[in-house]
């Protein structure tokens, strides 16, 4: 009999243990997406890069630029004609406010499809649907 009792106590310990206390408070869920929020701002970013340093090595031809618009053309080393202009690059940059509070800035090579005010998900440095 006594080791029929230490069973049934064994056994019912467990469910002792995970009945729940009236007065706790449980803890409130955890959002569904932590990496969702609200476009906050949406602005292009353009730079301008110097041009890269001439290689003064041997010429590998003979190059003529004849301008479009107008102007004088001009003739000379493949190593120096077209060299001297600064390239141009284009990024997007995005902010988003998290549910969380939280910030993130999002960098996009590409015209982005959403605008301040839109709700996304930020996912692999990419801005997606929720």
């Amino acid at each position: 009999m006594r080791s029929w009792l230490a069973v049934l106590f064994a056994v019912a310990a467990p469910a002792w243990a995970q009945a729940s206390d009236p007065g706790k408070v449980s803890a409130p869920p955890a959002p569904a997406c932590t990496e969702c929020g609200v476009v906050t701002s949406v602005r292009s970013v353009t730079k301008q890069t110097a041009p890269a340093a001439q290689n003064e090595g041997k010429p590998t031809g003979l190059v003529a630029s004849i301008p479009l618009g107008g102007g004088s053309p001009q003739v000379g080393s493949s190593t120096r004609i077209g060299r001297d202009v600064p390239a141009v690059t284009q990024s997007w940059e995005v902010i988003v406010k998290l549910d969380d509070g939280r910030y993130r800035v999002v960098v996009l090579d590409a015209q982005p499809d959403v605008a301040k005010g839109d709700r996304v998900k930020v996912e692999e440095g990419r801005l997606v649907p929720p």
